[in-house]
Protein backbone atom coordinates (compact mmCIF):
# COMPACT_ATOMS: atom_id res chain seq x y z
CA UNK A 1 0.00 0.00 0.00
CA UNK A 2 2.84 2.39 0.81
CA UNK A 3 4.31 1.84 -2.65
CA UNK A 4 0.93 2.58 -4.26
CA UNK A 5 0.56 5.83 -2.32
CA UNK A 6 4.09 6.89 -3.27
CA UNK A 7 3.37 6.18 -6.94
CA UNK A 8 0.15 8.22 -6.78
CA UNK A 9 1.95 11.17 -5.19
CA UNK A 10 4.68 11.07 -7.84
CA UNK A 11 1.97 10.85 -10.52
CA UNK A 12 0.15 13.87 -9.07
CA UNK A 13 3.34 15.94 -9.11
CA UNK A 14 4.99 14.61 -12.23
CA UNK A 15 2.10 14.67 -14.70
CA UNK A 16 1.22 18.39 -14.36
CA UNK A 17 4.91 19.25 -14.56
CA UNK A 18 5.37 17.17 -17.70
CA UNK A 19 2.27 18.66 -19.34
CA UNK A 20 3.48 22.15 -18.46
CA UNK A 21 6.85 21.47 -20.10
CA UNK A 22 5.11 20.30 -23.29
CA UNK A 23 2.89 23.38 -23.44
CA UNK A 24 5.79 25.83 -23.15
CA UNK A 25 7.28 27.33 -26.34
CA UNK A 26 5.45 25.11 -28.87
CA UNK A 27 6.65 27.37 -31.69
CA UNK A 28 10.26 26.75 -30.68
CA UNK A 29 10.14 22.95 -30.98
CA UNK A 30 8.92 22.59 -27.38
CA UNK A 31 12.36 23.59 -26.16
CA UNK A 32 11.79 23.10 -22.39
CA UNK A 33 10.30 19.64 -22.92
CA UNK A 34 13.02 18.55 -25.31
CA UNK A 35 15.79 19.83 -23.05
CA UNK A 36 14.20 17.67 -20.38
CA UNK A 37 14.28 14.72 -22.82
CA UNK A 38 18.01 15.30 -23.40
CA UNK A 39 18.69 15.41 -19.66
CA UNK A 40 16.57 12.33 -19.01
CA UNK A 41 18.44 10.44 -21.74
CA UNK A 42 21.74 11.34 -20.08
CA UNK A 43 20.68 10.28 -16.60
CA UNK A 44 19.13 7.08 -17.97
CA UNK A 45 22.36 6.28 -19.81
CA UNK A 46 24.33 6.74 -16.59
CA UNK A 47 21.97 4.36 -14.78
CA UNK A 48 22.20 1.85 -17.63
CA UNK A 49 26.01 2.01 -17.51
CA UNK A 50 25.81 1.03 -13.85
CA UNK A 51 23.52 -1.88 -14.72
CA UNK A 52 25.94 -3.06 -17.40
CA UNK A 53 28.81 -2.85 -14.91
CA UNK A 54 26.98 -4.65 -12.09
CA UNK A 55 28.18 -8.13 -12.98
CA UNK A 56 31.64 -9.14 -11.70
CA UNK A 57 34.55 -8.26 -13.99
CA UNK A 58 32.31 -6.14 -16.24
CA UNK A 59 33.54 -2.97 -17.93
CA UNK A 60 32.71 0.21 -16.02
CA UNK A 61 32.26 3.42 -17.98
CA UNK A 62 32.70 6.76 -16.18
CA UNK A 63 29.39 8.34 -15.19
CA UNK A 64 30.18 11.57 -17.06
CA UNK A 65 31.05 9.66 -20.23
CA UNK A 66 27.86 7.59 -19.98
CA UNK A 67 25.75 10.74 -19.61
CA UNK A 68 27.46 12.37 -22.57
CA UNK A 69 26.82 9.33 -24.77
CA UNK A 70 23.15 9.19 -23.79
CA UNK A 71 22.63 12.90 -24.41
CA UNK A 72 24.58 13.13 -27.67
CA UNK A 73 21.96 12.09 -30.22
CA UNK A 74 18.89 13.73 -28.60
CA UNK A 75 20.91 16.94 -28.23
CA UNK A 76 22.13 16.76 -31.83
CA UNK A 77 18.57 16.13 -33.01
CA UNK A 78 17.26 19.12 -31.06
CA UNK A 79 20.00 21.36 -32.45
CA UNK A 80 19.20 20.12 -35.96
CA UNK A 81 15.54 21.08 -35.61
CA UNK A 82 16.53 24.72 -35.36
CA UNK A 83 18.89 24.28 -38.32
CA UNK A 84 16.22 22.62 -40.47
CA UNK A 85 18.19 19.36 -40.86
CA UNK A 86 16.10 17.08 -38.68
CA UNK A 87 15.77 14.15 -41.10
CA UNK A 88 19.48 13.47 -41.52
CA UNK A 89 21.02 14.39 -38.18
CA UNK A 90 20.28 11.17 -36.26
CA UNK A 91 21.97 8.72 -38.67
CA UNK A 92 24.73 11.21 -39.47
CA UNK A 93 25.49 11.90 -35.79
CA UNK A 94 25.34 8.21 -34.91
CA UNK A 95 27.75 7.35 -37.71
CA UNK A 96 30.17 10.15 -36.81
CA UNK A 97 30.19 9.40 -33.09
CA UNK A 98 30.57 5.67 -33.67
CA UNK A 99 33.50 6.34 -36.02
CA UNK A 100 35.18 8.58 -33.44
CA UNK A 101 34.70 6.07 -30.62
CA UNK A 102 36.01 3.23 -32.74
CA UNK A 103 38.86 5.24 -34.25
CA UNK A 104 40.15 6.40 -30.87
CA UNK A 105 40.79 2.81 -29.87
CA UNK A 106 43.62 2.68 -32.40
CA UNK A 107 45.54 5.26 -30.38
CA UNK A 108 45.63 3.42 -27.07
CA UNK A 109 49.24 3.45 -25.87
CA UNK A 110 49.30 1.03 -22.95
CA UNK A 111 49.09 -2.65 -23.70
CA UNK A 112 47.18 -3.56 -20.47
CA UNK A 113 44.32 -1.43 -21.79
CA UNK A 114 44.08 -3.31 -25.07
CA UNK A 115 41.83 -5.98 -23.57
CA UNK A 116 39.37 -3.23 -22.62
CA UNK A 117 38.84 -2.12 -26.22
CA UNK A 118 35.98 -4.45 -27.11
CA UNK A 119 34.05 -3.94 -23.81
CA UNK A 120 34.58 -0.18 -24.06
CA UNK A 121 33.34 0.00 -27.65
CA UNK A 122 30.43 -2.34 -26.99
CA UNK A 123 29.22 -0.40 -23.94
CA UNK A 124 29.66 2.98 -25.63
CA UNK A 125 27.83 1.94 -28.79
CA UNK A 126 24.98 0.49 -26.74
CA UNK A 127 24.48 3.73 -24.78
CA UNK A 128 24.56 5.76 -27.99
CA UNK A 129 21.70 3.69 -29.35
CA UNK A 130 19.78 2.98 -26.14
CA UNK A 131 18.70 5.29 -24.70
CA UNK A 132 20.38 7.86 -26.99
CA UNK A 133 19.07 7.14 -30.49
CA UNK A 134 15.75 5.85 -29.17
CA UNK A 135 15.17 9.04 -27.15
CA UNK A 136 15.93 11.23 -30.17
CA UNK A 137 12.61 10.13 -31.65
CA UNK A 138 10.79 11.78 -28.75
CA UNK A 139 12.49 15.01 -29.82
CA UNK A 140 11.46 14.29 -33.43
CA UNK A 141 7.79 14.38 -32.42
CA UNK A 142 8.15 18.17 -32.30
CA UNK A 143 8.49 18.22 -36.10
CA UNK A 144 5.02 16.75 -36.69
CA UNK A 145 1.93 18.88 -37.37
CA UNK A 146 -0.10 19.65 -34.24
CA UNK A 147 2.99 18.71 -32.26
CA UNK A 148 1.58 19.74 -28.88
CA UNK A 149 -1.36 17.35 -29.20
CA UNK A 150 0.90 14.68 -30.71
CA UNK A 151 3.38 14.75 -27.81
CA UNK A 152 0.63 14.74 -25.19
CA UNK A 153 -1.12 11.89 -27.01
CA UNK A 154 2.09 9.88 -27.15
CA UNK A 155 2.76 10.36 -23.45
CA UNK A 156 -0.85 9.50 -22.56
CA UNK A 157 -0.81 6.37 -24.73
CA UNK A 158 2.35 5.12 -23.04
CA UNK A 159 1.82 6.15 -19.43
CA UNK A 160 -1.87 5.24 -19.26
CA UNK A 161 -0.79 1.83 -20.51
CA UNK A 162 1.78 1.54 -17.73
CA UNK A 163 -0.52 2.89 -15.01
CA UNK A 164 -3.57 0.80 -15.90
CA UNK A 165 -1.46 -2.32 -16.36
CA UNK A 166 -0.11 -1.80 -12.83
CA UNK A 167 -3.51 -1.07 -11.26
CA UNK A 168 -5.39 -3.86 -13.04
CA UNK A 169 -2.58 -6.28 -12.32
CA UNK A 170 -2.69 -5.36 -8.62
CA UNK A 171 -6.48 -5.65 -8.39
CA UNK A 172 -7.28 -8.55 -10.67
CA UNK A 173 -4.00 -10.18 -11.64
CA UNK A 174 -3.46 -13.87 -11.01
CA UNK A 175 -0.17 -14.32 -9.20
CA UNK A 176 2.56 -16.80 -10.04
CA UNK A 177 1.44 -17.13 -13.65
CA UNK A 178 5.02 -16.83 -14.88
CA UNK A 179 3.53 -15.31 -18.03
CA UNK A 180 6.86 -13.64 -18.76
CA UNK A 181 9.61 -15.28 -16.68
CA UNK A 182 11.92 -12.28 -17.12
CA UNK A 183 9.38 -10.23 -15.12
CA UNK A 184 7.43 -12.71 -12.97
CA UNK A 185 5.20 -10.11 -11.28
CA UNK A 186 3.53 -9.23 -14.58
CA UNK A 187 0.06 -10.72 -15.08
CA UNK A 188 -2.04 -11.44 -18.14
CA UNK A 189 -4.79 -9.21 -16.78
CA UNK A 190 -2.35 -6.33 -16.43
CA UNK A 191 -0.99 -6.79 -19.94
CA UNK A 192 -4.48 -6.87 -21.45
CA UNK A 193 -5.64 -3.87 -19.42
CA UNK A 194 -2.64 -1.75 -20.42
CA UNK A 195 -2.83 -2.80 -24.07
CA UNK A 196 -6.55 -2.00 -24.38
CA UNK A 197 -6.00 1.32 -22.60
CA UNK A 198 -3.45 2.40 -25.22
CA UNK A 199 -5.91 1.64 -28.01
CA UNK A 200 -8.74 3.48 -26.26
CA UNK A 201 -6.51 6.51 -25.64
CA UNK A 202 -5.83 6.95 -29.36
CA UNK A 203 -9.40 6.14 -30.45
CA UNK A 204 -10.92 8.61 -27.99
CA UNK A 205 -8.38 11.28 -28.91
CA UNK A 206 -9.47 10.92 -32.54
CA UNK A 207 -12.97 12.10 -31.67
CA UNK A 208 -11.67 15.19 -29.88
CA UNK A 209 -8.92 15.96 -32.41
CA UNK A 210 -10.10 14.65 -35.80
CA UNK A 211 -7.67 16.93 -37.62
CA UNK A 212 -4.77 15.28 -35.81
CA UNK A 213 -5.99 11.71 -36.36
CA UNK A 214 -7.92 11.80 -39.66
CA UNK A 215 -9.28 8.82 -41.58
CA UNK A 216 -10.87 5.61 -40.44
CA UNK A 217 -11.00 4.39 -36.85
CA UNK A 218 -8.88 1.39 -37.82
CA UNK A 219 -5.89 3.72 -38.18
CA UNK A 220 -6.23 4.82 -34.58
CA UNK A 221 -6.63 1.24 -33.42
CA UNK A 222 -3.45 0.22 -35.26
CA UNK A 223 -1.47 3.14 -33.83
CA UNK A 224 -2.69 2.53 -30.27
CA UNK A 225 -2.06 -1.21 -30.48
CA UNK A 226 1.43 -0.81 -31.93
CA UNK A 227 2.53 1.83 -29.42
CA UNK A 228 0.93 -0.06 -26.53
CA UNK A 229 2.71 -3.24 -27.54
CA UNK A 230 6.02 -1.42 -27.96
CA UNK A 231 5.65 0.23 -24.55
CA UNK A 232 5.21 -3.18 -22.93
CA UNK A 233 8.19 -4.61 -24.80
CA UNK A 234 10.29 -1.63 -23.70
CA UNK A 235 9.44 -2.33 -20.07
CA UNK A 236 10.30 -6.02 -20.48
CA UNK A 237 13.54 -5.22 -22.32
CA UNK A 238 14.77 -3.11 -19.42
CA UNK A 239 13.69 -5.84 -17.01
CA UNK A 240 15.81 -8.29 -19.01
CA UNK A 241 18.88 -6.08 -18.64
CA UNK A 242 18.32 -5.79 -14.89
CA UNK A 243 17.79 -9.52 -14.50
CA UNK A 244 21.00 -10.19 -16.38
CA UNK A 245 22.86 -7.81 -14.06
CA UNK A 246 21.10 -9.20 -10.96
CA UNK A 247 19.76 -5.79 -9.89
CA UNK A 248 16.19 -4.88 -8.93
CA UNK A 249 16.02 -1.24 -10.04
CA UNK A 250 18.08 1.00 -12.28
CA UNK A 251 18.56 3.41 -9.38
CA UNK A 252 16.82 5.19 -6.50
CA UNK A 253 16.10 8.58 -8.04
CA UNK A 254 12.29 8.31 -8.06
CA UNK A 255 10.56 7.16 -4.86
CA UNK A 256 8.31 4.18 -5.46
CA UNK A 257 9.61 3.70 -9.01
CA UNK A 258 13.34 3.10 -8.69
CA UNK A 259 15.66 4.79 -11.14
CA UNK A 260 14.76 7.19 -13.93
CA UNK A 261 15.25 4.50 -16.57
CA UNK A 262 12.60 2.43 -14.78
CA UNK A 263 10.10 5.23 -15.52
CA UNK A 264 11.10 6.10 -19.08
CA UNK A 265 11.90 2.68 -20.54
CA UNK A 266 8.48 2.47 -22.22
CA UNK A 267 8.36 5.92 -23.90
CA UNK A 268 12.01 5.70 -24.95
CA UNK A 269 11.44 2.33 -26.58
CA UNK A 270 8.11 3.16 -28.25
CA UNK A 271 8.82 6.67 -29.57
CA UNK A 272 10.18 5.52 -32.94
CA UNK A 273 7.12 3.27 -33.39
CA UNK A 274 4.78 6.20 -32.77
CA UNK A 275 6.77 8.57 -35.00
CA UNK A 276 7.00 6.34 -38.06
CA UNK A 277 3.57 4.76 -37.77
CA UNK A 278 1.83 8.10 -37.24
CA UNK A 279 3.64 9.46 -40.28
CA UNK A 280 2.57 6.50 -42.44
CA UNK A 281 -1.02 6.33 -41.22
CA UNK A 282 -1.99 10.00 -40.89
CA UNK A 283 0.37 12.12 -42.96
CA UNK A 284 -0.11 10.36 -46.30
CA UNK A 285 -2.33 11.70 -49.04
CA UNK A 286 -4.22 8.47 -49.54
CA UNK A 287 -6.72 7.99 -46.72
CA UNK A 288 -8.41 4.61 -46.90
Amino acid sequence: MKNVITRLLMFAVGVPGLIGAVLLLPNHFHLPFNLLVVLVAGISARELAEILAARPNSYRLRASAAMALGMALPAATLAALFAGKSLIVAPASLTALAAVLLGLQGFRRQEPGFKRIIPAVGTSFFLLIYPGLFASYIVMLSTLPFSTVIILLFLATVYLNDSLAYVIGMLFGTRNQQLVPISPNKSLEGFVGGFVTSILAVVVAGYFFPQVLPGGVWRRVVLGAAVGGAAMIGDLAESALKRSALVKDSGELIPGRGGLLDSVDSPVFSAFVFYYLYTMLFLTQANI
